[in-house]
Formats: structure tokens, C-alpha cells, sequence
């Protein structure tokens, strides 16, 4: 009858399952690829190189004399493009948003009064919207987070692309960018340090289990268990030890916890991954390359950029008649001040020789000051106009200078 069955206390439990594991949940990335530390310091070691760029506004006369000119506009490029930034942060600021949202947009500013250019801003929206009148002429709508919205001609907009392809106008599939081959990789990657890490959770959350073989209320368990962790305190305190005895009624059973931690080589290939999408090999990324590592970046991450540059800031900023005239922007770079000594020394016995770098310049790629009357430039005289090279061989210089 029932009568005679054993009637269960409420919340007691005969044995105890062990757990072996724990599963704790892994979080989604989300769509922002900002945060991920490689992503931002990839981003950074691009940027920071494109901010050293130099632009100057030049014009080349019969495609060979190149003088700097002078001016607001120039002045803009080389100081200060707007009143809160230096051009090394105006650089940096438009290649970061590039390489964010593979689209960078600056808006030129001028004064309504004069005409003049004033000044030169990046823009940070949150939708570009491409319009075409009847007319064939193109205009950007920009939408910002405050709601605000203005409609530009395309003309009047500097604008860089990267990932251009899919879209006529954008780079990307959008204005703002395609990402999802990246998102992919990062959330591989953010799942392998999550797992990392709630592994190393799990190892130090359960030591044990104490086992009870008595039928216990709620507050019976927890005074034994109260007391077990007591007498190991005490235990450890005094005498140095975590063996504890336990009496009939108890029964500790150890949980045997072994993480399962991702080998170097996987963590190394997923970084790897991340950073060919940004074209940042592991060396430049850590900050530890060579001359010839350095080399490889600029030709193949920061040239194409200073390239782009140029072009889009000329024809941004120039009308075409000034263009046709020989006028144009460009982003130099010194590529020699990332050179080794002993490639400085050698760049600067040939380049001075020929007459192309001053004195000046010369101490300026070794870091020194420059000197008083150090822009002269000076060449060997072990180099001759290449249409007198005959007559200086048959030695007629030298007849001629004994006729007189």
C-alpha cells in the first residue's frame, strides 16, 4: 500500500550527477568590425604610414621642371585642413574610414563670399544615397545620425574606394562597405578566444563534489557543506595541507576538469586570415620587420592608396582646365627614412652625385639638422651631358679651350 512507501523530503536527493563540463554560451561578434584588436591595429599600422604622405599642390611645366605652388589650398594640404585637424590626423581619419566602411568622402568647403576654398572635412555617414538627374548628372545624398540630410554633385566630393567592383559608384556593394567575408573569419576567431576562455572558467569554477549518502533537507546540505568548507579552510590555514577526513556521512568526489585550449597554429592562421583582408603581413602588424618586409607594405598596401589619393584629391579640388595646364596633387612619400643606414649612405652618394638631392635633403634622410646654405645641390664631375659625350671623349672641349 502506499502507506508503507518512503516518503522523499522536499529538495533532498539520493546521489548527485557529475558534471564534467561546463557549457557556458558563446556570444555573437555583431556586425562592428571595430571591435576586434586585430582589425584596429591592422587599420593602425595603415593609416599611420599613409598619415606620414606629404601632399603638395605641384605643376609640371613641358613634363619635366616641378614647382611647388603657393596659396590657400595649399597651405590646406600641407597644415591644417580644417580648424581641428593637422594633415597627419586628416590622413589618418580618411584612410581608417576607408578601410572601415571601403568608402571615405571629403567635402570641400568653400567661403560663400569669395569663392575661396576654406577648408577640407571628412564626413561620417550613416547612408549615401547615388541620384542621376535627366540631365546624366550625378549627386550623393548624405544621411547622418542626426537626421540631418544633404545632396551634393559628385563633382564637389572627394572620394575613395576600396573593394571597387560590385557597384558603379561605391566601393564595396554599398556605401557602407562589404564586410561580411571579414565577419566571417573574426567570428571564428572570437568564438576560438571564447572558448578559450570559458574553458580556463570552467577549470576554476568546480573542484568538486561532496556526496551526501543521508537524506538531507535544503538547510541540513548546506550546514554540512558550510562545514566541510570550513574544515578546509582550516586545514590549509594551519597545517599547510587541503586533505581533509570525511565521515560516513560524506563523501567528496573530485571533478577531474582538463580545458581543451587551441594550439598556437590555428590561433596564428585565423590572425593571418584577418590580415590579408587588410594587406598587413604578421611582421608589420608586430611592429618587428625588415627593410625589405617595410618595402613589400609600401608597394603593396600604402603606394596604391597615395595613388588613389592624388587622383581623386586632383580631381576633387582642380578644375580640368587647371589640370590640363600641368596642375596636380600629390601624395609623396619618403620611402628612404624606413631605409637601413647603409641604404641612406648609398642612396646618398648616387643622388647627390647626379644632382638631385641637396645637402639639406641629405641630412634630413640621416635625421640631422639642416646647415646654412645646404639646399645648393651639387653633382660629380664624372658625369657629362649625354649629347656633348663624343666631343668630351675626342677631347674637342679641349681644342677649343687651347684655340682660344
Amino acid at each position: 500500500m502506499a502507506i508503507f512507501k518512503r516518503k522523499k523530503k522536499e529538495g533532498s536527493k539520493e546521489s548527485f550527477k557529475l558534471i564534467s563540463e561546463l557549457n557556458l554560451p558563446l556570444s555573437n561578434f555583431g556586425s562592428n568590425i571595430s571591435k576586434s584588436d586585430v582589425v584596429k591595429i591592422a587599420i593602425d599600422r595603415i593609416a599611420s604610414q599613409c598619415a606620414k604622405l606629404k601632399p603638395r599642390y605641384i605643376k609640371k611645366e613641358n613634363d619635366k621642371t616641378v614647382t611647388e605652388k603657393s596659396g590657400r589650398l595649399s597651405f590646406l594640404l600641407k597644415h591644417q585642413p580644417n580648424e581641428v585637424m593637422s594633415t597627419y590626423q586628416f590622413i589618418y581619419f580618411i584612410v581608417t574610414t576607408l578601410f572601415m566602411t571601403d568608402n571615405a568622402f571629403i567635402y570641400p568647403m568653400f567661403d560663400s563670399k569669395t569663392g575661396q576654398l576654406h577648408s577640407l572635412y571628412p564626413l561620417k555617414p550613416t547612408i549615401v544615397e547615388p541620384i542621376v538627374d535627366t540631365a546624366n548628372n550625378y549627386y550623393l545624398k548624405f544621411n547622418f545620425e542626426t537626421s540631418e540630410s544633404f545632396t551634393v554633385p559628385y563633382e564637389n566630393i572627394i572620394h575613395l574606394k576600396r573593394f571597387y567592383h560590385s557597384n558603379q559608384i561605391f566601393g564595396g556593394s554599398s556605401s557602407s562597405g562589404d564586410q561580411e567575408a571579414l565577419l566571417k573569419t573574426i567570428q571564428i576567431n572570437e568564438n576560438v578566444l571564447q572558448g578559450i576562455d570559458n574553458a580556463l572558467k570552467s577549470s576554476m569554477q568546480i573542484k568538486g563534489l561532496l556526496k551526501m549518502s543521508a537524506m538531507l533537507s535544503e538547510s541540513d546540505k548546506k550546514k554540512q557543506l558550510d562545514s566541510f568548507n570550513e574544515i578546509l579552510r582550516e586545514s590549509v590555514k594551519s597545517k599547510g595541507s587541503s586533505i581533509i577526513p570525511v565521515d560516513l556521512k560524506g563523501d567528496y568526489v573530485p571533478l577531474n576538469t582538463d580545458p581543451k585550449l587551441v594550439d598556437k597554429d590555428t590561433l596564428e592562421f585565423l590572425q593571418s586570415k584577418i590580415l590579408d583582408y587588410f594587406g598587413v603581413s604578421a611582421a608589420i602588424f608586430n611592429s618587428d620587420y625588415t627593410e625589405d618586409e617595410f618595402n613589400s607594405f609600401y608597394e603593396q598596401t600604402i603606394e596604391p592608396l597615395a595613388i588613389q589619393m592624388s587622383e581623386a584629391f586632383s580631381l576633387g579640388l582642380l578644375t580640368r582646365n587647371e589640370i590640363m595646364r600641368g596642375e596636380e596633387i600629390i601624395f609623396y612619400s619618403e620611402r628612404l627614412q624606413y631605409a637601413s643606414w647603409n641604404s641612406k649612405i648609398t642612396a646618398i652618394e648616387k643622388l647627390m652625385g647626379l644632382g638631385i638631392m641637396s645637402l639639406n635633403e641629405s641630412r634630413a634622410l640621416l635625421g640631422l639638422e639642416p646647415v646654412e646654405n645646404g639646399d645648393k645641390r651639387l653633382q660629380s664631375l664624372n658625369y657629362v651631358d649625354a649629347t656633348k659625350a663624343n666631343e668630351y671623349q675626342v677631347g674637342k672641349g679641349d681644342e677649343n679651350e687651347s684655340n682660344d
